[in-house]
């Protein structure tokens, strides 16, 4: 593998932990713990997370070491409000060029989501989370679009554990991307943006109650690691807190 398939692709691994929760606020990670959990020289891992600090991902410490940012009401607001506006955008977007093949992909998602909910498979659950917003606004094929809000989920995405078990358990979700189906089949980009806007207004106004009097939100603990294929550098070592 080359040095430049390499650096990638530890990037994209702490992209996607991130944005889906496998990362909690707060949480502290040495670069040499990333190195070996991941099966990396410090190189890559050095490069990966310089990237991610410049987007907001991460926080720079000391002693070669990151920090998951903490969270605020004003913070997480402020995201709440550009989310649904963007994500509103692509959803309006794809609802006016999704074909059969696509929306099927869509219900197939969805029914995973269930599925793992069912068994109180929250890793999981929110890993087809993220496969479900993001098909859908992949959709739209707006790849600029697309990375700006990557990079909001990147910032979000820690406080997705903050949802479980009690807003999860709500019925919202799955009637939310069942009507968003049905929009689609209809190509009704009012409706779908509707739907889509109202989920993240629920999701992150319900973190921004969780605020404590000084406007801060508690962490809440990592459920599960970064995952990989089988067959590359990444492993599937779960991220624990380093002190």
């Amino acid at each position: 593998m080359s040095d430049t398939s390499l650096r990638t692709q530890v990037y994209d691994s702490l992209r996607q932990a991130l944005t889906t929760g496998r990362f909690a606020p707060g949480q502290k990670l040495t670069f040499r713990f990333i190195a070996g959990a991941l099966g990396v020289s410090l190189t890559p891992v050095r490069e990966a997370l310089g990237r991610l600090v410049a987007e907001g991902a991460f926080e720079m410490q000391p002693n070669r070491s990151v920090r998951v940012p903490l969270m605020t009401r004003a913070r997480i607001e402020e995201l709440r409000d550009i989310r649904k506006s963007l994500e509103g955008l692509a959803t309006a977007k794809a609802a006016m060029v999704a074909d059969k093949r696509q929306i099927a992909e869509l219900r197939r998602i969805a029914l995973a989501i269930a599925t793992a909910r069912s068994h109180g498979d929250d890793a999981t659950d929110r890993q087809h989370v993220r496969e479900f917003h993001f098909s859908l606004y992949g959709i739209a094929g707006q790849p600029i679009l697309l990375r700006v809000i990557e990079g909001l989920w990147l910032q979000t995405g820690p406080y997705m554990n903050l949802l479980y078990p009690d807003f999860i358990n709500r019925p919202h979700g799955p009637q939310t991307r069942a009507r968003i189906i049905r929009a689609m089949q209809a190509r009704d980009a009012v409706a779908a943006r509707r739907e889509i806007e109202n989920d993240i207004d629920r999701a992150l106004s319900y973190i921004a109650e969780l605020a404590d009097d000084a406007g801060n939100i508690a962490p809440a603990a990592p459920k599960a690691g970064v995952g990989r294929r089988r067959g590359t550098a990444m492993t599937s070592l779960q991220f624990d807190y380093v002190q």
